[in-house]
């Protein structure tokens, strides 16, 4: 049966949590924390879940700040926990975008004559071991997979 993450603002089952939220920047503290929170009673190890957590808030902001760019929209958030894995997938309606074929930057340019941002890429591959991406039915799905070792870690 399922149950609240925290009682009141996300969807909890045994192996998978469903957040929703409205795509404005005030949301994605809470999205954050809901995840957090997920992560925490799905027993992912502490270095493990901060880690997805900063790739995660790079995908949540990108998503907002330029996939919908002030426009109307929501993201959905799904967490999943397998033994040796957990699953974050990404779901909104914004501008198309592949983050996965995005390339590494050249980070041998001076950072004066770097071009600003395009480092929350780098950082999402960084923190995970994996990312994937489809677009289906108008929307984009992009999952960031971390290994967590084994069942407890």
């Amino acid at each position: 049966m399922a149950r609240d993450c925290d009682n009141s603002k996300a969807l909890l089952t045994m192996n998978e949590c469903i957040i929703e939220r409205k795509a404005l920047p005030e949301n994605i503290e809470e999205m954050s924390t809901l995840s957090d929170l997920a992560l925490q009673k799905f027993n992912i190890p502490e270095n493990s879940r901060q880690e997805l957590l900063m790739a995660l808030d790079e995908a949540i902001t990108n998503i907002i700040l330029h996939g919908y760019s002030g426009k109307e929209g929501s993201v959905k958030i799904i967490i999943g926990r397998e033994i040796d894995r957990v699953a974050v997938e990404l779901v909104d309606s914004g501008v198309k975008f592949d983050p996965t074929m995005q390339p590494e930057p050249d980070l041998n340019v001076p950072i004066d004559e770097r071009k600003a941002g395009g480092m929350g890429v780098p950082l999402m591959r960084k923190f995970t071991d994996e990312m994937r991406y489809y677009h289906r039915d108008g929307a984009n799905h992009f999952i960031l997979i971390k290994k967590t070792g084994g069942e407890n870690g």
